[in-house]
């Protein structure tokens, strides 16, 4: 496989096949997918401080509780809404059309 970078494309050569990206492109896709994943850890935020007030809502917080209590009260929310967000983005998780092409290249080596 060989490849090399001329005026804003990268070339990639291999045995049966001749590619070319637009670097504007890919860094487009790219920009796009860390966007993507920017809302993915705002609805887990989101979701652990909705859950979190749901869950405090009209009770106070028992003094007399063990260690164990107290960290299965906060750490709850945080599970469920952390399942949910890698949930949502096992779902809707797609890498961008050409880093894939792209990435198709180099995993062979």
């Amino acid at each position: 496989m060989k490849w090399s970078y001329t005026n804003g494309k990268l070339n990639v050569s291999s045995d049966d096949k001749d590619q070319q990206f637009l670097l504007k492109e890919l860094i487009e896709e790219a920009s796009r997918h860390q966007a993507y994943r920017k809302k993915i850890i705002a609805l887990f935020l989101a979701l652990s401080l909705i859950l979190f007030a749901m869950q405090s809502y009209g009770g106070e917080l028992p003094t007399d509780a063990s260690a164990y209590f107290y960290i299965g009260y906060f750490a709850t929310p945080i599970i469920i809404s952390g399942l949910i967000a890698s949930i949502v983005y096992w779902l809707m998780r797609k890498p961008p059309k050409q880093v894939r092409r792209l990435n198709t290249y180099f995993q062979d080596q």
